[in-house]
């Protein structure tokens, strides 16, 4: 019995352990990362790069330095800085390491093939800009500052500052010789003279050159171990060592054009470029001399020993030239069809040669065009790649639904002959029977699903991007591969800020065979005219182009339609003319009612417009009082809403306050002290301009995001009191019920009723967005992106106003979470898993043919793209269910029902013989 008993203790504290310790775990299997979702990681335009046998270092205007592996393209390592932590100027290879130097007057080594650290030492604290050269020598380093000049040997040693400069100091540049000596000057025009410091290891001399041709407007232009300058017709040149400039006129040189401008390529070696000719000029023994003159301007050059690579013209021819005697080795072009011009080439090393056309004898190149992109091309089969570095700069992206098939035929819509009619038909069916085999039996079902053709749920989108330097793409939501892209020259964002290029689907694939329709626009390079672009998506044929001489305040997309269902796209200019395409749609519109709101950040304005015709009148305009307008927001056009009312535990209804015309406007005032300050968050009605809520929040302060969406506002906040990130939600009712879904703003106004909530947020956010279904249904999801680059779903209901403290049996019938001040949540809420997409600024959302999946694309320096499903997918089974179990058991069951229908039959007749 006391060994029972024994048995019976250890089993029940066994028990009590499990329970205390077993916790819940949301996981994710290994084979599920990447069903759904893809991540493309991107580094952003290039401004400075360096190649070493098997790296591509490059430094990014996104503030990140990068290795990129010169075979494949792929990205090895990369380095995000801060813009107080920013790369002052270019790298330099010493060894194995890539040396970089900060605004925080620090130079950091950095392991070429694997991004390590090597160790980082300090410049010192003298002055606000440095200018710094290393020596390949011994690594030591010469420093040209505000207040001096310094030098020191591994950053261990920082000598005296040798001279104090004035504020009229221009700084010249560095050139380096052979042995590893530098030297850095700056020049003083009121004395026409340059202060040159050489430093060789150990020592640092000055020595002063006297320039009386100088003028204050001289620029330097260095070349490895010399400098030139050029004034008028005459080149005044020197090399390392020597104390004195040399001249040479152009016309010496064999030089008989005006020579406009002198660029350095390395190597002693400078282009003289005219308005449509070149010069190669080249110091040998330390004389200039031309060696080669091209009745083209120069885009682009590199120099390797002793070849010079240059690229020429609008048709980028690419020359080899001997530097020796200027003999072109090689001619040849370089295609790069919808990437303008070439900004830069690089020559790759001998080992890494090859071409995509085998037969062509060239080099390995690097090629570097004004759309961002890079472009390897080589010997070798297969070893070319593109990296489209400015997915890395997206303005603007939406989601387009794809058409039902690819293989209707295009003469389907047309009356004609019944036989030819039938004849297309039987084959359009035949072509649905081959491809429903090929995808059912074939290998190829993954390359299938990359067609440009809808699913059976519209879960394959394609994802219309723009980019900051205007260039379009069209994303596949599968595996994020390139359909196409297209470079349009000659235009810039709209906009204050000059980052805004508006998107809209004129019309969408479902009017077959009608093609879908995307209108961009954007503002001319020189801000004078607007230009409207209409595309096919689907390959990106250019439709319409249209430029409009004057700017525009505002566009905006009506959901009246033509007769062939576009939908009509009305444009706003600042001398308050209306404009729209299709341009027959004028007469749509012309008897409706048009309002816009304009906002105005500079002035802290808001005015509301109505347009009639072509009248256009101010109907209310408010002036806020607050020293800068920090955040604005409306509602989606799509936003969807299932249900007007919520009905409570006790079997009441709050009515929403469901109006679609509101806008949202976040401004930030500073106290005195310029501490603290508080933010306000006021709604109009952009209709009637009547203000809707207002609420302020002292000692709070930017960054601030809002989002609108049914009867709700959510924003996120920075509380400078308590120093800790805050949410707060805002839900709005009606006291009286409203039974109607076309709201009207033209109504009595009805002053909705707040619940409000804050709830406190651990991390800073980058970005929100909520999810979208067909219906509106589903649970909906607040998408978050924080600044560390996760991407988070907070369900809604989290972020719940009504959340009681002390839970009463109404809220447990309403099934209300208790109020908890911190927003906690579980790991399965990270849509990134243990990736992150860097500097998110923007997000995409839009719905599919199933109720609980929603799309979500995101965008930053990465690009990220997943299924969100809030409520679970409730509308389809899993990926595992397994359909040959349930397949056996219908047949087994079928069988059966057979069996014992024939036994009954028997029993029956056996029963009647009795």
């Amino acid at each position: 019995y006391n060994e029972y008993k024994s048995y019976l203790r250890m089993i029940r504290t066994g028990v009590i352990y499990l329970a205390v310790f077993l916790t819940y775990v949301a996981g994710l299997y290994e084979d599920q990362v990447g069903l759904y979702d893809w991540t493309k990681k991107f580094v952003g335009p290039v401004k400075h790069s360096l190649l070493d046998r098997r790296v591509l270092v490059v430094v990014t205007e996104n503030n990140i330095l990068a290795g990129i592996d010169i075979k494949s393209g792929s990205l090895l390592w990369r380095h995000k800085f801060t813009d107080s932590d920013d790369i002052v100027m270019k790298p330099v290879i010493a060894g194995s390491n890539v040396v970089t130097f900060h605004k925080t007057n620090r130079y950091r080594h950095w392991n070429v093939l694997t991004g390590v650290l090597s160790f980082e030492r300090n410049l010192g604290e003298r002055g606000t800009l440095s200018y710094v050269s290393l020596s390949s020598k011994d690594d030591s380093i010469l420093r040209i500052s505000s207040d001096g000049i310094s030098w020191g040997v591994q950053g261990n040693r920082n000598g005296a500052a040798f001279h104090q400069f004035g504020e009229d100091v221009v700084f010249g540049g560095f050139i380096t010789g052979s042995n590893g000596d530098i030297e850095g000057f700056v020049y003083k025009p009121q004395d026409k003279g340059q202060i040159i410091a050489k430093h060789s290891t150990a020592d640092v001399k000055l020595m002063t050159i006297e320039m009386q041709w100088a003028t204050p407007d001289l620029k330097f232009v260095t070349s490895d171990d010399s400098v030139a300058v050029l004034k008028q017709d005459i080149i005044y040149y020197r090399t390392i060592g020597f104390h004195a400039f040399r001249t040479v006129m152009l016309s010496e040189l064999g030089v008989n054009f005006k020579v406009d401008s002198l660029s350095g390529t390395g190597k002693s070696t400078y282009i003289a470029h005219g308005r449509d000719k070149s010069a190669v000029l080249v110091i040998r023994e330390g004389f200039m001399k031309a060696v080669k003159i091209f009745n083209k301007r120069i885009t682009a050059r590199s120099v390797a020993t002793d070849t010079m690579l240059v690229v020429s013209g609008d048709d980028m021819t690419v020359v080899l030239v001997q530097l020796a005697n200027g003999y072109e080795k090689e001619t040849y072009s370089v295609v790069g069809e919808g990437r303008g011009s070439v900004e830069r080439v690089m020559l790759l090393p001998s080992s890494h040669n090859c071409s995509l056309l085998s037969s062509v004898k060239m080099p390995g190149l690097l090629v570097f065009w004004e759309d961002r992109s890079i472009t390897a091309i080589g010997k070798k089969e297969n070893c070319g790649w593109v990296r489209d570095e400015s997915l890395a700069t997206i303005s603007m992206a939406t989601l387009v639904d794809l058409p039902a098939s690819t293989v209707l035929p295009s003469n389907l819509q047309k009356q004609g002959n019944p036989f030819i009619m039938w004849v297309n038909r039987i084959g359009m069916q035949l072509k649905e029977l081959e491809k429903f085999i090929f995808v059912t039996f074939g290998p190829g079902f993954r390359d299938v699903q990359l067609e440009l053709e809808r699913d059976s749920f519209n879960l394959n989108k394609i994802i219309f991007v723009v980019t900051r330097i205007g260039k379009l793409f069209v994303l596949h939501s599968t595996t994020g591969n390139i359909v196409w892209s297209r470079y349009l020259d000659g235009i810039r964002p709209m906009g204050s800020s000059n980052d805004t290029f508006p998107v809209y689907v004129l019309r969408s694939s479902s009017h077959f065979p009608l093609p879908p329709l995307v209108a961009v626009v954007a503002s001319s390079k020189d801000g004078d005219s607007t230009v409207l672009t209409v595309l096919n998506p689907l390959d990106g044929t250019i439709e319409h182009t249209q430029t409009i001489p004057e700017p525009m305040l505002q566009v905006q997309l009506t959901r009246q339609e033509d007769d062939e269902f576009t939908k009509i796209l009305v444009l706003l200019s600042n001398n308050k003319k209306v404009y729209t395409y299709p341009a027959h749609g004028y007469k749509l519109i012309s008897k409706l009612p048009l309002y816009f709101t304009l906002v105005y950040p500079d002035t802290l304005q808001v005015q509301g417009l109505k347009i009639t015709g072509s009248s256009v009148e101010e109907t209310w305009s408010t002036q806020l009082t607050a020293s800068k307008m920090v955040a604005v927001a409306t509602k989606s056009p799509n936003d969807a809403v299932y249900t007007q009312g919520r009905v409570l535990g006790d079997r009441s209804v709050l009515h929403k306050y469901i109006n679609p015309n509101v806008i949202a406007v976040a401004t930030e005032t500073a106290n005195e002290q310029g501490k603290g300050g508080q933010l306000d968050v006021i709604l109009y009605d952009m209709v009637s301009g009547t203000q809707l809520y207002h609420t302020r929040h002292k000692h709070h302060t930017a960054p601030l995001h809002l989002l609108l969406a049914e009867n709700w506002l959510v924003y996120h906040l920075w509380n400078a009191k308590l120093r800790r990130f805050e949410t707060i939600v805002t839900e709005f009712y009606i006291p009286t019920s409203h039974n109607s879904s076309d709201f009207s703003s033209l109504l009595p106004y009805l002053k909705p009723t707040p619940i409000q909530q804050a709830y406190i947020t651990p991390h800073p956010i980058s970005a929100m967005q909520v999810t979208q279904t067909l219906r509106s249904i589903t649970n909906r999801d607040i998408i978050v992106g924080t600044d560390d680059g996760r991407v988070m779903a907070v369900p809604k209901r989290l972020l719940d106003p009504r959340r009681p403290v002390m839970p009463t049996p109404a809220d447990k019938q309403e099934q209300l979470i208790p109020y908890i001040p911190q927003l906690s949540l579980p790991p399965i809420a990270y849509l990134t898993y243990n990736n992150s997409v860097l500097d998110i600024r923007g997000m995409v959302t839009g719905n599919t043919g199933l109720e609980s999946t929603s799309l979500l694309f995101v965008y930053g320096t990465d690009v990220f793209f997943t299924r969100v499903t809030p409520s679970k997918r409730f509308d389809m089974l899993n990926e595992d269910f397994d359909y040959y179990l349930i397949g056996i058991v219908l047949l087994g069951l079928c069988m059966g029902t057979i069996a014992t229908h024939a036994l009954a039959d028997n029993k029956a007749l056996n029963q009647k013989w009795k």
